[in-house]
């Protein structure tokens, strides 16, 4: 998306900016095209205010011959694969074509020759050189997944003004769907701190209580003032008041969009968004402070702990939550368990060598349930109901044990060093015996004699 994925490079094309009613036009005319070849064709609602655009982002699903059979479309070269660009690249006369991932690909196809007498191109006699569309098409593999994206890249920026909103409460919303975040995971992984809430758009706007009954989502808003103020009736929506000194219920490490506005306070990707997208400048410049000039939204109603639970509740995903978190601390406790806790409570001033031996014992027993050292265990559970390890508990045991585990270990370790050097030493005898020829007859000889 953007439109640039032909203007550069060594055989860049020249891809202007369409006006409102070419980008029309164009659309129309591209809908019914790859209309031959899919049964659901559609582009996301546009935003308001846009004076030109860059590309024609177009996504389909259901191939006509998968539910129709045989259709005069199917003859078009390469028209029977699962992505079928070929196809979609003749169909859509285009000259050039980039595919950097299966399921999508920009497309450029040649400015339309002539156009309704009631459209002017303004750039008719100022281009240089022959022009081109850049066209964005995405096979989606279900219509659940189409409606999804059309949803999401819906009314241009919108999602960047929701989505920058909602991140506070621990809520995010991305090409799949909505996601509540594991705060104690997303420090250190974002994608595994994501359980997913819903890939319904309906059940998205009912949760950030949005209204979807009228023409919001039918239509494209008329200013950009319009979209502000419909972003501004979720429910997660607020502004700190200008007066206010107290830190807010919700932030929890993370930069509030509506809490703190000031650039300083920005998430990177909110900064550079500020210098791309016009819709997303003016929300963060004018939108928001004039909301706090006037005190509007200045009180939360939810705080990130809040949201949660309601998200259990509506989703049924608490389990999910729980198990997650759970399998996350486990992995982090076992990288941390015998380092801080079990090789910690042994006292440092011993042996090196023994100290290592009566530390990896306790580990064994701790950590992989081994009984091999006498049946020493510990007397009391050492793991709570999901597993995790209960370390004063593990502490309390390695305090009271290193000793006598130790003496065991060691004796153990020395035994086998024992019957190691033992075996070592039969097994240079018979490579004495068995490799040296000359030696063997000597015995043999001095035998004889």
């Amino acid at each position: 998306m953007g439109g640039l994925a032909f203007s550069k490079g060594p055989n860049a094309l020249n891809t202007p900016r369409m006006s409102p009613f070419v980008y029309q036009h164009v659309r129309e005319k591209c809908h019914a095209a790859l209309r031959e070849l899919f049964v659901v064709v559609a582009t996301p609602i546009e935003g308001p205010g846009k004076t030109d655009y860059g590309d024609i982002d177009i996504f389909v699903t259901w191939k006509k011959d998968e539910y129709f059979g045989s259709f005069p479309a199917n003859t078009i070269s390469g028209a029977d694969q699962k992505y079928p660009f070929d196809a979609i690249k003749q169909l859509l006369g285009a000259k050039r074509i980039i595919q950097e991932q299966p399921s999508a690909a920009m497309l450029a196809i040649p400015w339309p020759q002539s156009l309704p007498i009631a459209i002017e191109d303004p750039m008719k006699e100022t281009a240089d050189g022959p022009r081109f569309i850049q066209v964005d098409v995405h096979v989606c593999p279900s219509l659940e997944n189409l409606e999804w994206f059309i949803f999401k890249h819906a009314h241009g920026d919108l999602w960047n003004l929701l989505g920058s909103t909602i991140r506070p409460y621990g809520l995010t919303v991305d090409e799949v769907g909505l996601y509540i975040r594991i705060p104690e995971i997303e420090k250190l992984d974002r994608k595994k701190a994501r359980v997913l809430l819903t890939e319904d758009p309906c059940q998205v706007l009912t949760f950030l209580g949005l209204e979807y009954t009228g023409q919001e989502w039918e239509e494209k808003f008329g200013s950009m003032e319009d979209v502000f103020e419909y972003a501004a009736t979720t429910r997660f929506f607020w502004v700190r008041p200008a007066s206010s000194e107290v830190d807010s219920t919700i932030s929890d490490g993370e930069e509030c969009i509506g809490g703190e506005f000031t650039k300083k306070k920005l998430k990177s990707n909110d900064r550079r968004r500020m210098g791309q997208r016009p819709l997303f400048r003016r929300w963060i410049e004018e939108f928001l402070p004039k909301c706090r000039e006037q005190g509007r939204a200045n009180h939360q109603h939810l705080s990130r702990d809040e949201t949660r639970e309601e998200a259990f509740q509506q989703f049924g995903v608490r389990d999910v939550y729980h198990a997650r978190l759970i399998d996350f601390q486990k992995e982090r406790q076992r990288q941390t368990l015998w380092k801080d806790v079990i090789k910690a409570a042994i006292p440092p001033n011993l042996d090196p060598h023994w100290r290592s031996v009566a530390a990896s014992a306790l580990k064994k027993i701790i950590m992989q349930d081994d009984d091999s050292f006498d049946g020493y265990r510990p007397q009391v559970h050492i793991r709570d109901d999901d597993g995790m390890y209960i370390e004063d508990e593990v502490r309390r045991f390695v305090q009271d044990s290193w000793e006598a585990v130790g003496k065991i270990a060691w004796e153990q370790n020395q035994l086998r060093f024992k019957e190691k050097m033992a075996m070592q030493t039969v097994k240079g005898t018979k490579r004495t015996a068995s490799g040296g020829e000359k030696g063997s007859q000597s015995l043999d000889h001095e035998e004889a004699q």
